[in-house]
């Protein structure tokens, strides 16, 4: 059985209702990154934990990219959304139909950056992980992550790590719940 790819396993989970709104949440009110809340994931399920080496590396890359990339984009999306094609003398309707190729671009960068950050995987997959482990390696990964960025273990941050796996393994979706991730703090 083939590993789904990093793309293919973030476009699912994200289309799982309730993920998208768990996902901005902690990008926009708590400075995560969403590929790399979704790469934590797919890495325990493809691989396990993050070794030292794995996690290094991802982070470096997708702090730059995001950073240098992603961001901008985002920004510039956000702004001519909510300021830059309200106001004179910017003609409306050619600045939104900016705004959805810049929105294009956003969307082709985040993939560029989950295609490279599969690509880090040196191994390759190893899907012989049982259910728990899964789970537990998803935790685990979550957590690094978060200490990493400095993001403190709120309960509505909990309950939204919680619906993001749950999205990412349905067939789990018993196993996760906010008990399961009571140990992140």
């Amino acid at each position: 059985m083939a590993a789904e790819s990093f793309w293919d396993f973030s476009v699912r989970t994200y289309r799982t209702q309730g993920a998208p709104e768990a996902c901005l949440s902690l990008q926009n009110d708590h400075g995560a990154d969403v590929n790399m809340l979704l790469y934590c994931a797919w890495i325990a399920l493809v691989a396990g934990r993050f070794d030292d080496d794995l996690f290094r590396r991802a982070g470096e890359f997708s702090s730059a990219w995001a950073e240098n990339v992603v961001k901008p984009l985002r920004g510039a999306r956000t702004w001519m959304k909510q300021t830059g094609c309200q106001s004179d003398p910017v003609p409306a309707a050619p600045c939104m139909e900016l705004r959805e190729d810049i929105k294009s671009v956003e969307f082709a960068a985040e993939k560029m950056q989950q295609e490279v950050l599969e690509s880090l995987l040196v191994n390759g997959p190893n899907l012989a992980s049982a259910p728990d482990r899964i789970i537990d390696s998803a935790i685990a990964n979550l957590h690094r992550y978060l200490v990493q960025q400095d993001i403190m273990v709120s309960n509505d941050v909990r309950d939204k790590l919680c619906l993001i796996l749950q999205a990412a393994f349905p067939d789990m979706h018993e196993k996760i719940t906010a008990g399961a991730l009571a140990d992140l703090s």
